[in-house]
């Protein structure tokens, strides 16, 4: 099965390291929203309580995360009090439609004093979540195998200029590089491209 992470169009700096933000008010309930990349439940459950104590007097803070495990989505939520089906339910079900993974939002909901009645909360949340996820763009994830090399900085810079278009295509990751008398290079090939990619890695002359 293909799966699916979100990636940030632009760089937010965000105070907690989010991908982006939002926010969304709905009958003077303020609802803020903060989307993240995450590749375990560990680091969902870091983001999630850092924003829990900058947020005590919020009257509830929802959140749903997904992470690959053995390559089968895993994935957890919390309405934090809000009546069932109504927090992220909805959210649920685009984040299984859409194959995404790899993702924590998180949405702190400030109580406006106006109950909003079960399909407007559920609306709510689901735009909240909505406005983070537009924010950013969709990619599948790969799966992808080692490759370990040695080359001079001349042939450093031909190799490069060859990966360059597989590096965007996300096709290659330099994993790790150092420079010293050589440059020593770790890369990741995604595995149904590797045999052609090797083959150009190892059509460059290594002693030019």
């Amino acid at each position: 099965m293909k799966y699916y992470y979100l990636n940030n169009k632009i760089d937010l700096n965000g105070k907690y390291g989010q991908m982006a933000e939002g926010l969304l008010v709905e009958k003077q309930s303020k609802f803020f929203s903060y989307i993240f990349t995450i590749t375990n439940e560990q680091e969902a459950l870091n983001k999630i309580e850092e924003i829990r104590k900058d947020n005590l007097q919020a009257r509830h803070i929802v959140y749903i995360y997904s992470y690959l495990n053995n390559n089968v989505a895993n994935i957890r939520f919390s309405d934090d009090g809000e009546p069932k089906g109504t927090g992220t339910k909805a959210i649920y079900e685009v984040l299984e439609k859409e194959a995404i993974t790899n993702v924590c939002i998180v949405i702190v909901r400030y109580f406006g004093g106006i109950l909003l009645g079960a399909g407007p909360l559920s609306r709510a949340y689901l735009n909240s979540a909505r406005i983070c996820m537009d924010a950013c763009t969709k990619k599948e994830i790969f799966n992808y195998l080692e490759y370990s090399l040695s080359c001079s900085y001349n042939i450093y810079n031909i190799l490069k200029s060859k990966l360059d278009k597989y590096i965007q295509d996300d096709y290659v990751i330099i994993s790790s590089s150092e420079f010293n008398d050589k440059v020593n290079l770790k890369l990741k090939i995604i595995d149904s491209e590797y045999d052609k990619i090797l083959k150009e890695i190892e059509e460059i002359n290594y002693d030019s």
